[in-house]
C-alpha cells in the first residue's frame, strides 16, 4: 500500500511541477538592427552587397512567459536584396529591415534614407537587451507601452558611416490603435502598435504588444482594471479600501509619504481587526473556565470506550460548551484575521506598481530623513539587514508573550503537561522558530516597505496582546465570581 501511495505522490508532484513551470513556447520573433549604414569599403566585391555581420543585428524569440531569448542565427539565414538609391533590404527568418550604403552622388543628402526600430542600439549587455525587447512586447495591465529604452535609428543620404546615424525615442513615431486607452485595462489584450518611420520608402514597423499581469501577479490597484470575479471581490472588499486609507494618510501635509501611509494604515487596519482578536482571546478564557469540568468528564469516561458511552460523553461535552457559551465555530475566529492581514501585505506591494491610481500619492518612498528607501531592498541594501533584525526581535518577543499563559490558565489544571502536551509544545516552538526565520529571510529578500510594515505590525501586536491579556484576566475573575454566586 505504501508503495502505491509513494508512486501516487510522485505522480502528483510531477503534475504540479509541470503545471506550475513557466510556458517558454515561442509566440513571435523580433529582429533588432544595430547597424544601418555601410561604407563603400564594406561592399562585397563579388555581389555588390554590403557585408552584413551577425553582430549588426540581434534576433529574438518572444516567449509566452513574458520574456524574450536571444537566438543564434547562421549566416546562410541572412539574405540581402538591392532596392533603389543604394538602399538594401536585409531579411532574417522572415523579418527584415533596410540599410544604406553611402553614395556621394545622392541627390539630396538631407533626405532620410533608412530608419529602423531598435531595442538594442548602443546596448552591449544581453540581459538589458532581453529586458528592452520584453518591455516592447509585453505591458503590465493599465499601463501604456514603455518605450523609454526603445529607439528609432535613422540615416540620411548624407550619412557617410554608422557614426552619422541618429537615434530618437520610439514614442515620437508611435501610432496607437483605436481604443488603445480602453484595451490596456484588459487582461491579455493585444494591441498592434504601429511605428511610422518616415524614411524615403515610408517604412512601417508593427509590434503586437500584449497587456499582461505582472510575473509576480501583483497587479496595479486600479478600479477601472479588468479582473476575474474573485479578483473584483478581493480588491473592492479589501485592497481598494486599505489603499485608500494608505494614500490618504500618505498625502497629509502634502508629504506624499509612503512610510506615513503604511504606519497609519497598519494601525487602523489592526484596530478594526481587534474585535476578531478579542473574540479569539475570549474563546481561550471560556475554555479555561470550562477546563475543570471537561477534565472531570474525560476522567469519567476514560475507561468507557463503547459507542454508547462515547455518545453520552459527547452529549455532556456539548452541555458544558453550552453552559460556558463556547461555540465550535468560535475556534475558527483567528482565521478571519488572515484575509485582512494578507490584504494589508498585498496593498504594501501593489500600491507602488505603475499604473495604479494612487502611485502619485505615495511618491515620497523614503523614511528616516531619506535614509531608508522603502522600494529598495535585498542583500545589497544595509537597511534590509537592520529591518530584518528588528522584525526578528519583535516577532520573538511577540511569540514569547503569546506563549506565556495568563494567570487564569495556571489555575485550571491545564498546567499539568502530559507527554503528548510536551511534544506538542516542542513542535509549536519549532514552528515558531521557523516562522521567525522565514519572516527575517523574507524581509531580507523583499522591498524594505514589507519589513517596515512588519515592524509596525509587530509593535502594535505586542501592545495589543498585553492589553487583551489584562482584559481577559479581569473578565475571567468577574465571570468566575458570577458563576460562584450562582
Amino acid at each position: 500500500m505504501r508503495k502505491y501511495l509513494a508512486i501516487l505522490m510522485v505522480l502528483v508532484l510531477s503534475f504540479v511541477l509541470v503545471a506550475c513551470s513557466p510556458d517558454t513556447s515561442e509566440i513571435g520573433t523580433y529582429l533588432s538592427p544595430n547597424k544601418i549604414v555601410y561604407t563603400q569599403s564594406e561592399i562585397d566585391t563579388n555581389t555588390g552587397f554590403p557585408n552584413i555581420s551577425l553582430d549588426d543585428f540581434d534576433f529574438f524569440s518572444i516567449t509566452a512567459n513574458q520574456s524574450a531569448a536571444l537566438v543564434n542565427v547562421a549566416t546562410t539565414e541572412v539574405t540581402i536584396t538591392e532596392l533603389d538609391d543604394s538602399i538594401f533590404n536585409v531579411r532574417v527568418r522572415g523579418l527584415e529591415y533596410k540599410v544604406y550604403v553611402y553614395d556621394e552622388n545622392a541627390a539630396d543628402f538631407e533626405l532620410k534614407a533608412v530608419s529602423a526600430l531598435s531595442a538594442t542600439y548602443g546596448v552591449t549587455d544581453d540581459q538589458v537587451k532581453i529586458k528592452n525587447v520584453s518591455t516592447l512586447f509585453f505591458t503590465t495591465i493599465t499601463n501604456p507601452v514603455d518605450l523609454k529604452d526603445i529607439q528609432v535609428i535613422s540615416a540620411t543620404f548624407g550619412a557617410e558611416s554608422q557614426a552619422d546615424v541618429t537615434s530618437e525615442n520610439a514614442s515620437l513615431y508611435l501610432v496607437t490603435p483605436e481604443g488603445y486607452e480602453q484595451n490596456i485595462l484588459k487582461i491579455n489584450a493585444e494591441n498592434n502598435l504601429r511605428f511610422e518611420l518616415n524614411d524615403v520608402n515610408e517604412s512601417v514597423f508593427t509590434v503586437k504588444n500584449k497587456t499582461v499581469k505582472p510575473i509576480d501577479n501583483q497587479l496595479p490597484i486600479n478600479t477601472e482594471m479588468e479582473n476575474t470575479w474573485l479578483g473584483y471581490v478581493w480588491d473592492w472588499v479589501f485592497i481598494i479600501p486599505i489603499s485608500f486609507v494608505m494614500q490618504f494618510f500618505a498625502g497629509l501635509f502634502g508629504l506624499n509619504s509612503f512610510g506615513l501611509g503604511i504606519l497609519f494604515a497598519t494601525i487602523i487596519v489592526r484596530t478594526l481587526a481587534w474585535p476578531i482578536y478579542a473574540r479569539a482571546n475570549d474563546m481561550s478564557m471560556k475554555m479555561a473556565l470550562a477546563q475543570p469540568e471537561m477534565t472531570k468528564l474525560q476522567n469519567k469516561y476514560a475507561l468507557k470506550k463503547d459507542p454508547v458511552s462515547q455518545q453520552k460523553m459527547q452529549i455532556e461535552m456539548m452541555a458544558i460548551y453550552k453552559k460556558h457559551k463556547i461555540s465550535v465555530l468560535g475556534c475558527l475566529t483567528p482565521i478571519l484575521q488572515m484575509p485582512i492581514f494578507l490584504a494589508m501585505f498585498q496593498t504594501v506591494y501593489r500600491i507602488t506598481v505603475p499604473g495604479g491610481m494612487y502611485v502619485n500619492h505615495i511618491s515620497n518612498k523614503t523614511i528616516l530623513f531619506g535614509l531608508i528607501d522603502l522600494t529598495a531592498g535585498g542583500f545589497s541594501d544595509v537597511w534590509s539587514y537592520v529591518l530584518a533584525i528588528i522584525v526578528g526581535v519583535t516577532m520573538w518577543l511577540l511569540q514569547k508573550l503569546s506563549s506565556k499563559k495568563p494567570s487564569y490558565a495556571k489555575n485550571t489544571g491545564t498546567q499539568v503537561k502530559t507527554e503528548q502536551a510536551l511534544q506538542q509544545e516542542k513542535t509549536m516552538k519549532t514552528v515558531s522558530t521557523v516562522m521567525i526565520g522565514m519572516m527575517v529571510l523574507t524581509t531580507l529578500t523583499s522591498v524594505n516597505a514589507l519589513g517596515f510594515y512588519w515592524v509596525i505590525g509587530n509593535l502594535y501586536s505586542l501592545g495589543q496582546s498585553y492589553i487583551n491579556r489584562k482584559l481577559s484576566e479581569r473578565k475571567y475573575e468577574k465571570t468566575k465570581s458570577a458563576q460562584s454566586i450562582v
